[in-house]
C-alpha cells in the first residue's frame, strides 16, 4: 500500500518529531541539571530556555509546512487548522487568567498555553474534516 503522506507531509512530520524529541530531552535535562546538580543561575537559565526554543521551532516547523504546501485548498485549511488553535489555546488561557486574577483558581504556568495549542490543533483538524470532508496537510 503506498503511502498517503505528500512529500511535504512527511517533511512536517520528521521535522516535527526532531523537534519533539528536543523538547523532551531538554525539558529532562533542565530538570535534573537545576533540579539535581544545582547549576549556577545563568548556567539554569540558559537550560531553561532551551525547551522553549524548542517550542518556538515547532512553531516555526508549522509555519514551513504551510508555505511549502502548493495546493491552496491544502494550505487554507492547514491556517484555519491553526487559527482554530490559536483561538482555542487564547481563549481557554483568556478565561482561566480572568480566573486568576480574582483568585478563584491556581496560577497556571503560561508554557501550558502551548498544550492547549496543541489540543487546539487536533480540534482544527476534526473542524476541517467534518466542515470540509478532508483532514487537510497536517497529521
Amino acid at each position: 500500500m503506498p503511502s498517503r503522506f505528500t512529500p511535504v507531509r512527511r517533511k512536517y512530520v520528521i521535522r516535527s518529531w526532531i523537534v519533539a524529541a528536543a523538547y523532551i530531552t531538554s525539558m529532562i535535562g533542565a530538570g535534573y541539571l537545576i533540579g539535581n546538580v544545582g547549576v549556577s543561575r545563568p548556567v539554569a537559565v540558559a537550560v531553561a530556555v532551551v525547551p522553549g526554543l524548542a517550542i518556538a521551532t515547532m512553531f516555526y516547523v508549522t509555519m514551513m509546512m504551510i508555505v511549502d504546501t502548493k495546493d491552496e485548498f491544502m494550505r487554507m485549511l492547514a491556517v484555519r487548522q491553526q487559527l482554530i488553535a490559536a483561538g482555542f489555546a487564547f481563549s481557554i488561557a483568556s478565561v482561566w487568567g480572568c480566573l486568576e486574577v480574582f483568585h478563584l483558581v491556581q496560577h497556571m504556568p503560561t508554557f501550558y498555553v502551548v498544550i492547549l495549542w496543541a489540543i487546539g490543533v487536533f480540534v482544527g483538524l476534526v473542524v476541517n474534516r467534518i466542515t470540509h470532508g478532508v483532514w487537510g496537510e497536517c497529521p
